[in-house]
């Protein structure tokens, strides 16, 4: 049985998750879920934000900083092992480093405990705390319906 690294284990797990993810927004259409559109769009970067998060934690043992910028440097490599976990299109950050949602708003983090997380979009109107944001939440692993 041959052992693997750190960095190798950790490849094989996010490839498997980038998968996994791959399939469901292929899939998803054909099983009764959104078409497509911004907010099919924004739910599939948070799940994706979502993953690279979870796979921090794994690595690190604690969630990166709450802090947009900072977690965009931590997730993109500026960390103790220099992991690259997410990878981000130019469009995926504003002139500040934040991630940004479809519509250009930065999204929200906030970590909850050692365990949980929470990443909002301010949705269309691009204003926080309306009917219109997109939520994920970790600790119950869902989004909302759109």
């Amino acid at each position: 049985m041959k052992d693997y690294t750190v960095k190798q284990s950790l490849m094989i797990v996010v490839g498997g998750c980038a998968l996994v993810l791959l399939a469901i927004y292929l899939f998803t259409p054909f099983f009764g879920g959104s078409s497509g559109g911004a907010g099919s769009t924004t739910r599939n970067e948070e799940a994706q934000l979502a993953n690279a998060i979870a796979q921090y934690n794994v690595v690190f043992h604690n969630y990166p900083t709450s802090d947009n910028a900072g977690l965009t440097k931590n997730l993109t490599g500026e960390n103790p092992q220099q992991l690259r976990l997410i990878n981000l299109s130019e469009t995926s950050t504003n002139k500040d480093g934040q991630m940004v949602d479809i519509w250009s708003t930065p999204y929200r983090f906030a970590f909850h405990s050692t365990n949980s997380f929470i990443i909002t979009s301010a949705g269309e109107n691009r204003t926080f705390g309306d009917a219109d944001d997109v939520v994920f939440n970790s600790a119950t692993n869902t989004l909302p319906p759109p």
